[in-house]
């Protein structure tokens, strides 16, 4: 049997909508892998802008593989693991 050329259509649109998604999660990851690595604390004093990047970048990826989720639903809790790893980084650097 062959499929109707309006269902092979929306078959191959579907495979490369999943595609396009795998790409955009795969770039948000490369944006958090980035983004973790800057220092988020130097000489004693957060770096804000490292840190709002951070928490950007986490708001981005969780996005990208969960849909359904809203900027504004997400960057709260991205800015306080992006806070907690500065504090964090900030104490290691301390001792």
């Amino acid at each position: 049997m062959v499929a109707s050329p309006a269902t092979l259509a929306e078959r191959i649109a579907r495979q490369q909508a999943r595609e396009e998604n795998v790409r955009a999660y795969r770039a948000a990851q490369a944006a958090l892998a980035v983004a973790a690595a800057q220092p988020l604390a130097t000489a004693g004093r957060y770096d804000r802008r490292a840190i709002m990047r951070l928490a950007n970048a986490i708001v981005r990826e969780r996005m990208t593989a969960r849909l359904g989720q809203s900027y504004r639903a997400l960057i709260g809790k991205a800015l306080k693991q992006a806070w907690a790893a500065a504090r964090e980084t900030r104490r290691a650097a301390a001792h």
